[in-house]
């Protein structure tokens, strides 16, 4: 079980990062030395009523003894946390969720790890490809991702700025629907080309994907066909965060199970998943 900090802490920055897309810094260097790449945060307003619960998003950076999250603004607690300003209190819980499964030895880690995002979805992965390329046995990350448009990809420039940490040993390659910035098209199409090159095998390659659970299916059909371990971490709506209301369960595989499946808690079994075991 994760130590979950549960705190009211300054924030630090809050900017809009893309199209209705904001980043929000927060002072708290016990979250940040714990999180790991693939888990979450809650965070809340405090002293609002409406809406009550807080907001399950993805922690983007940790450094510095603080945490970035970035979050897109669709309903009314997001609206809430985007017009905080620096200065500001926000409650905030975390870490929480099991994360991107990582060997205790690095040495066993994929020296080619394959991230795939869509929309949001590169939240999580910061943290993940800092962490593959931060090993020497690491011969190369891609990350593929994938966004309605160029407006929509925030935080791209922070990713460019860690290529360039590392140089030659981070690919990002994106797609956008409308074809506003780079490839034109949907981001499994530079999966699929990907996995046809021939550099991604079993033995040294495993695929990790966020993003909306159709892109997700496919990213894991795909990687399937090629033989590849696909971990994928979902955007299933919560409510606590915790595991106590299961308002996040998904189906899965499960044969000691009368049907062969049951449930699982998205915030604590999740929000990583091996994707064979999903039921989609």
């Amino acid at each position: 079980m994760n130590t979950i900090f549960h705190q009211t802490n300054k924030i630090l920055i809050n900017e809009l990062a893309g199209e209705k897309i904001w980043r929000v810094r927060l002072a708290s260097p016990e979250i940040a030395a714990a999180v790991k790449p693939g888990q979450f945060c809650m965070l809340r307003v405090p002293g609002t009523r409406a809406p009550l619960l807080g907001r399950p998003l993805a922690i983007f950076r940790a450094e510095n003894q603080a945490v970035d999250v970035v979050y897109a603004v669709v309903g009314k607690g997001t609206e809430q946390l985007a017009a905080l300003v620096a200065g500001q209190d926000l409650e905030i819980w975390g870490p929480l969720g099991n994360g991107f499964p990582l060997a205790e030895d690095p040495a066993e880690w994929p020296t080619r790890p394959l991230l795939v995002a869509g929309g949001i979805g590169q939240t999580p992965m910061f943290l993940l490809a800092r962490a593959f390329l931060n090993q020497p046995t690491t011969e190369k990350v891609t990350l593929l991702w994938g966004s309605r448009d160029r407006a929509h990809l925030a935080c791209l420039a922070d990713f460019e700025a860690l290529a360039r940490e590392f140089p030659g040993k981070l690919e990002i390659m994106n797609a956008t629907d409308d074809g506003s910035f780079a490839y034109h098209g949907f981001v499994t199409d530079l999966e699929k080309a990907k996995l046809e090159s021939g550099q991604f095998k079993p033995e040294n390659a495993c695929v990790y994907s966020c993003g909306p659970k159709p892109m997700l299916k496919i990213v894991a059909d795909l990687a399937h066909k090629a033989g590849l371990k696909c971990w994928v971490s979902l955007e299933t709506p919560m409510a606590c965060g915790m595991g106590i209301c299961f308002t996040c369960v998904t189906k899965c595989k499960d044969e000691t199970a009368p049907e062969g499946w049951d449930y699982c808690r998205t915030c604590v079994e999740g929000p990583v998943f091996d994707a064979e075991k999903l039921i989609w």
